[in-house]
């Protein structure tokens, strides 16, 4: 899971510096470390707060968080508003209040997550960090802050794992609810990591028959049967892949964005069809050097030299290394259905059922999630069905590599009052809403959140 998580991670946060403007404020929340042990303190809780432009016509407040577990929101949402990528009527009506979950950002537990992460010590220190940044104390943050606000109810925007917090506050505050939606959502109802992914190859199938034609995919399974048989499929150019390599060109596949993939597709086919591997290999290569040097770019000034660029990849594989290690504490410490590590281990012919192709594919990335975990934990409730007050709105994307379609339909199901489905069709994508992939989602998002009782037709 720690390379997909990551990646998305990277997709969601942004390193946008609070912008300037008299409408936004910098916070610090102190709330109890734990709500079942109120005599064990308080901690801090970075946060950031835009205030309605239009005062007189204020609807209330308007919570977002982009996901994870392990990802800020302060910088995310500053940068969305300054780049307005919220719609104005949004940046007008709402207080948006982006709050940097424990372990996360400027919060408490972020420093632990730090030193463990440089001192690569975070086997045995992510576990006493995890229960104390688990999604059922930030949940029971954000309705702390709430009350500390004087604010009778909130909306709330979550993305990917962020839906998860939106899902459980429905559960535990449904009276506090004006409007939820949750975008690319992931369901609450899973018991534990290798449950939650067992989806992902039914994604990942869609993802590659949308890209490939059939024959292509065929030519795929060939090499993917040889593998199998003989452990190392050699092209005709004297290059060797085994399985992990394979899953490697299947992430290809399914991971990169559309522009990426239009100038890698010509290369891959091509290799499909005559097993010459080399000209594949090179397009990699320059995609992965563009997309090198283009971050570069956005980070470095024009005096930069060989030192600053080191400096800024260490920097990134730090912030990644640290966001892999909440990831990891967090989803680990919420499992109320936690398996045996044989359990785990021997997991791999269930992914393989759902598909032979790329079922090795989502097991690699997902089965070391919480193997050998031994710590305390602070389960999720069990939850089956929510009887909501209010309408949810719920997008789902068909081509989403991250959270699969079939979550959105679990989460639709265990809404039990009036609830809107949107699916999102042809676009490989995670989190829509405000992003540009889609603008009819951007219309429904911004109608449901302006009044939660309009109609949505689906689509």
């Amino acid at each position: 899971m720690d390379r997909i998580v990551v990646f998305l991670l990277l997709i969601l946060t942004g390193c946008a510096a609070t912008p300037k403007d008299k409408d936004f404020e910098e916070m610090i929340f102190y709330v109890p470390k734990d709500y079942n042990n109120m005599s064990s303190g308080k901690i801090k809780l970075n946060a950031m707060i835009h205030r309605a432009k239009d005062k007189k016509n204020r609807i209330g407040l308007l919570v977002v968080n982009f996901g994870g577990p392990g990802g800020e929101a302060v910088e995310h949402a500053s940068a969305m508003i300054s780049e307005k990528s919220f719609p104005q009527s949004i940046i007008d009506r709402f207080d948006i209040l982006a709050i940097d979950p424990r372990g996360t950002g400027k919060s408490e537990f972020i420093s632990d997550l730090t030193r463990c992460t440089f001192n690569h010590e975070c086997d045995s220190e992510k576990e006493s960090v995890g229960f104390n940044i688990s999604t059922m104390k930030f949940t029971q943050d954000i309705d702390y802050i709430r009350k500390s606000l004087n604010e009778d109810k909130i909306t709330f925007l979550g993305y990917s794992y962020g839906t998860k917090i939106g899902q459980l506050y429905s559960f535990l505050y449904p009276q506090n609810i004006r409007g939820v939606v949750l975008d690319s959502p992931t369901s609450i109802e899973h018991g534990n990591a290798i449950e939650e992914s067992m989806t992902m190859p039914f994604s990942y199938e869609r993802i590659m028959y949308h890209r490939l034609s059939k024959s292509e995919i065929e030519l795929i399974k060939n090499i993917n049967n040889k593998i199998k048989e003989h452990e190392i499929y050699t092209t005709k150019d004297g290059y060797k892949i085994d399985q992990d390599n394979f899953d490697k060109l299947l992430a290809t596949i399914i991971s990169t964005n559309d522009d990426d993939w239009s100038n890698i597709k010509p290369s891959l086919i091509s290799f499909l069809k005559t097993e010459i591997f080399y000209d594949y290999i090179v397009k990699i290569q320059e995609i992965e050097s563009s997309d090198s040097n283009d971050s570069s770019d956005s980070n470095d000034s024009s005096d930069s030299n060989d030192s600053s660029d080191s400096n800024d990849s260490s920097d990134s594989s730090l912030a990644a290394a640290i966001a892999s290690a909440s990831t990891r504490s967090i989803n680990c410490s919420d499992e109320n259905k936690p398996l045996l590590d044989s359990e785990i281990e021997n997991s791999l012919p269930l992914f393989e059922r759902k598909s032979s192709l790329l079922g090795s594919l989502a097991y690699n990335a997902y089965y070391n999630m919480c193997l050998g975990w031994k710590a305390k934990r602070d389960p999720l409730p069990y939850i089956s069905k929510v009887n909501n007050r209010v309408p949810i709105l719920i997008i789902g994307g068909k081509l989403d590599s991250v959270t699969p379609y079939e979550e959105a339909i679990k989460v639709d199901k265990m809404y039990l009052g009036n609830k809107k489905l949107v699916t999102v069709n042809n676009i490989v994508s995670h989190g829509f809403s405000f992003s540009y992939a889609d603008a009819y989602v951007d219309y429904i998002t911004e109608k449901y959140l302006l009044n939660p009782n309009s109609i949505i037709d689906n689509t």
